[in-house]
């Protein structure tokens, strides 16, 4: 069964399989920060992904920073400057892995 959000990814240039990797990474990448495992390798493919979502926003939507009369890539932004953050500080004290 392909979930709702899926299909919604698949309208924007996405296919079906490549909008479940990026799902499956981004949840890996959020689940392994928040609980320490693999910080840096974590913090270091949502950056990628965050990387890919402000390209599509800005080269092949046009959004603004803060968008107009839509979301823009301000939030995008701030998860990969968080992500920097983790990913130079080795994840922090507080890490498993």
């Amino acid at each position: 069964m392909i979930f709702p959000s899926l299909l919604a990814l698949a309208d924007i240039g996405v296919s079906p399989a490549a909008a479940r990797t990026l799902g499956i990474g981004e949840m890996a990448g959020g689940a392994g920060v928040a609980f320490g495992v693999l910080t840096q390798l974590a913090a270091l493919g949502l950056i990628l992904v965050m990387l890919g979502a402000i390209q599509k926003k800005v080269f092949v939507w046009h959004t603004g920073f803060w968008g107009e009369g839509t979301y823009g890539w301000h939030y995008d932004l701030l998860f990969v400057a968080m992500n920097l953050v983790i990913l130079t500080t080795n994840g922090g004290r507080f890490v498993l892995l």
